[in-house]
């Protein structure tokens, strides 16, 4: 039984042996990443990687602006206070009956 991994024993000219798939697999591999796996693999964990460090780092962005929030309604808070009080004592000399 010949397979056609062994035509070349029966060639008597080298110029004479066909190779069919040559073309198809240089085109293959003339892109390494496609034509290997781990590459591949490895080029998707680095993308998924660069995109959740931007989602890490927008999330903490996030969370330094609601600190400044809290932080802001804190003081509006004491203000809103002082005025209250500061009001209070204003008005309790001309209290209306």
């Amino acid at each position: 039984m010949q397979t056609v991994g062994d035509s070349w024993k029966t060639v008597s000219v080298p110029e004479s042996v066909a190779f069919p798939s040559i073309e198809t697999y240089l085109q293959k591999y003339q892109d390494p990443a496609a034509a290997d796996k781990v590459t591949k693999i490895q080029q998707d964990l680095d993308e998924t990687t660069s995109i959740l460090h931007k989602t890490i780092d927008s999330v903490l962005e996030r969370g330094e602006k609601l600190d400044s929030l809290v932080e802001k309604s804190d003081d509006l808070s004491r203000q809103s206070k002082m005025f209250y009080k500061q009001a209070k004592k204003t008005n309790s000399c001309c209290v209306i009956s």
